[in-house]
């Protein structure tokens, strides 16, 4: 391939090796609840018991380690208010989580509009495997 092409056309394969930034980034979003506490946050910044509540299936166990680490990766900020009894802790968004955000919300905005599509097709599916056919 000539420089000019490579420039044009990136690889933008995913590789399977450790040291890979796809594989590295693609471990934390494969989190179902990554994504989703981002989002939330993206809305206004919340405490632990607030996300828990409005994410009945999430445990606090996964809720403290998915949080631990958007922190950790600077997509979330963690905040502590110590004057106040008992300490309050908020998670807030950070501009670097707002820009994975807006690189992501096309795939949202794709999963509100195919999601009777990709439902149906799983029933076909099915039908198609457990018919015999």
């Amino acid at each position: 391939m000539r420089k000019s092409e490579e420039s044009e056309n990136p690889n933008y394969s995913i590789s399977n090796d450790e040291s890979s930034p796809q594989k590295l980034l693609f471990e934390r979003l494969s989190n179902k609840w990554f994504l989703m506490l981002l989002s939330a946050l993206h809305a206004e910044p919340k405490r632990f018991n607030q996300l828990l509540r409005e994410h009945a299936r999430l445990s606090q166990k996964m809720l403290s380690q998915t949080l631990k680490n958007l922190e950790e990766d600077g997509l979330v900020a963690r905040e502590v208010n110590g004057n106040r009894m008992p300490v309050q802790v908020t998670y807030k968004i950070t501009p670097f989580g707002i820009n994975l955000i807006d690189i992501v919300s096309p795939l949202f905005k794709w999963s509100n509009e195919n999601v009777g599509k990709v439902l149906e097709n799983r029933r076909k599916y099915i039908k198609k495997y457990s018919s015999g056919e």
